[in-house]
């Protein structure tokens, strides 16, 4: 409902950080800051007073299946499944509207795969329009409707 076209950069900047949430296949977790910290920079973006963030964070790790004790944990400590959900975690802070995740389990085996999977189910069901872009099937096939594209053009679509 927001036309973009006339937006600042600065516009559209705190429009992404407010109503989109980024998920990636490499996490793009900053390995010197702790598990909070990167959980916390969306926040610190949008001047949410912190004793309101701490609350925001752990709320967010807990709703991926995150553990507390993580907190304090750079992400190196961490397995690649649970990295993931700590960017999750991150993308679902601030309750973005939509969350677009790129290959968001390329790097991972497949039981985390199915984790990460069921997680972005659950957020889907909340009311998060999760968008996920993949060259696998079987990840595409848990949603209810699959866009294919080929070198940038739609060439077709299912609605399951």
């Amino acid at each position: 409902g927001i036309d973009t076209s006339n937006l600042s950069d600065s516009e559209l900047a705190v429009l992404r950080n407010k109503k989109i949430g980024f998920v990636f296949q490499q996490y793009n977790l900053i390995n010197r800051m702790t598990v909070e910290e990167n959980i916390e920079l969306p926040l610190i973006k949008l001047g949410i007073p912190r004793q309101i963030r701490k609350k925001l964070i752990k709320d967010a790790l807990l709703k991926v299946g995150g553990e507390l004790s993580w907190l304090n944990k750079r992400p190196t400590q961490l397995s690649g499944g649970q990295q993931q959900r700590v960017a999750i975690a991150r993308a679902l802070v601030t309750n973005p509207s939509i969350i677009l995740c790129d290959e968001p389990t390329g790097a991972l085996d497949s039981k985390s795969t199915e984790i990460i999977l069921n997680i972005l189910k659950k957020l889907n069901e909340m009311n998060h329009t999760v968008i996920i872009v993949t060259h696998d099937y079987n990840v595409a096939s848990i949603a209810k409707r699959i866009i294919l594209l080929r070198d940038g053009t739609i060439v077709g679509e299912k609605v399951l």
